[in-house]
């Protein structure tokens, strides 16, 4: 695994050690799920593996294993029958918290 250390000025590290309150959808050893604050769909959630990890260009098979693991179990729970999922990597892509997430969207829409 890449870096287990978190940073103490990221926001997603401060949400998975409480300091920033976060009404968690799924919680398991590697990461979390909650809703985006500023949704772009109906439902909008975020996957957040646990380790400080900045983008994914820094992760490895082991950590995307458990994030398509998460993503998973979570889009059946929440009964999610079609979605997207989306990674921005890089200020130039959209990325604006650097630690690696995850945006799944469902719902009205998504064919455009």
């Amino acid at each position: 695994m890449t870096n287990f250390n978190e940073d103490e000025d990221c926001v997603f590290c401060k949400i998975i050690k409480g300091e920033i309150p976060s009404k968690f959808i799924k919680e398991n050893e590697y990461c979390v799920v909650f809703s985006d604050l500023n949704p772009k769909a109906k439902v909008h959630l975020l996957v957040v593996p646990k380790v400080h990890v900045k983008n994914i260009l820094e992760t490895d098979a082991f950590l995307m294993s458990k994030v398509l693991e998460t993503i998973n179990e979570v889009s059946k729970e929440q009964g999610l029958e079609s979605f997207r999922i989306i990674n921005n990597c890089g200020a130039g892509a959209g990325q604006t918290v650097f630690h690696v997430h995850f945006h799944i969207l469902s719902g009205d829409n998504l064919e455009e």
